[in-house]
């Protein structure tokens, strides 16, 4: 369970528009489930969506990067954005140039939201991508790939695949070590996926078994890498 704290105001850059969107005091990540656009869920620690509609005006922007003050009252208002939403979004950031960080964002959160919509394990979909969402789609992944030059090749692996290029995922995913067994099930999971046609983003259950966690005690420790995801720091993410 979470304790929130006074809202967030955040403030619209466009028209100066105040909103109200939550703020965890305390929370904790146990109980969370990780998916592989990596997309995660944590029942006691909720988080703001990246990217925000102004009420007011209707205009899009970024959450962390505007002016912000404090509330009187609590708000539970985490700022989610539907597929439509979202797309207005891309079409109004697409007529800027964008920081990098901020294209990264704006790009994943679109994929997040589409497999959302069509295409999440786990979750009832009663739509069906049209070829224009598809092609969005597809666009939306080409440019992230682009951009995204440190995104780790598991990734890169899984964004081709949840596009439908199997052959280009399948490349990736051949040249893996296998070493580490959470190497060895993404990777699995990935090729299975992939081979039999299948473009949903996946939830991760990997758990290690005795035996993988006696093999992880008698390897050398990696080296460090950051963590790809935009603007965020999330410990039990594998990418």
């Amino acid at each position: 369970m979470f304790i929130p704290a006074p809202a967030k105001i955040l403030i619209c850059p466009f028209c100066k528009g105040e909103k109200p969107v939550l703020e965890p005091l305390f929370g904790h990540s146990l109980g969370g489930t990780l998916w592989s656009d990596t997309k995660t869920i944590y029942p006691a620690m909720p988080e703001i969506s990246m990217v925000q509609r102004c009420p007011h005006c209707g205009k899009y922007y970024f959450a962390f990067n505007v002016e912000s003050k404090e509330g009187d009252a609590d708000s539970d208002d985490q700022g989610n954005l539907t597929y439509e939403q979202i797309k207005e979004a891309v079409n109004q950031y697409d007529q800027v140039v964008l920081e990098q960080e901020d294209e990264i964002t704006l790009r994943l959160l679109f994929v997040q939201i589409y497999n959302d919509t069509f295409q999440r394990e786990g979750v009832a979909h009663d739509a069906q991508p049209t070829a224009a969402d598809k092609t969005l789609l597809r666009k939306q992944v080409l440019r992230l790939l682009q951009i995204w030059d440190y995104a780790e090749d598991l990734l890169r692996a899984e964004l081709y695949r949840e596009i439908g290029e199997f052959e280009q995922a399948a490349k990736i995913l051949d040249a893996q070590t296998l070493e580490q067994p959470f190497m060895h099930y993404m990777v699995s999971q990935m090729r299975q996926l992939a081979e039999s046609g299948q473009t949903q983003a996946f939830q991760i259950k990997y758990k290690p078994t005795e035996e993988d966690l006696r093999k992880m005690e008698h390897q050398e420790p990696e080296a460090y890498t950051p963590d790809p995801s935009p603007k965020h720091i999330d410990e039990d993410s594998p990418f």
